[in-house]
């Protein structure tokens, strides 16, 4: 099934840049999805499974580096 998936991370730390610039590489080196970003999200479509793995492993390794937020909307109408 292909989704859309409009995510928003908020790293609780000075260092902000560092855990998005990592979340956003992780995400971008995978091959089975698109990402898309943007100034206060990002734009992540493909096959729901394979994003969904993707951003467990992504959200795993900054939840590492620092606390931080993640804000998501998941939808299957119209993806992009």
């Amino acid at each position: 099934m292909q989704v859309a998936v409009e995510i928003s991370l908020y790293p609780l730390s000075d260092d902000f840049e560092k855990p998005v610039d990592t979340f956003l590489s992780l995400l971008a080196n995978n091959p089975t999805i698109e990402v898309e970003p943007g100034k206060m999200s990002s734009i992540i479509s493909g096959e729901l499974a394979d994003i969904m793995q993707a951003l467990s492993q992504a959200m795993e390794e900054v939840f590492a580096q620092s606390p931080a937020v993640f804000n998501l909307k998941i939808s299957n109408c119209c993806p992009v």
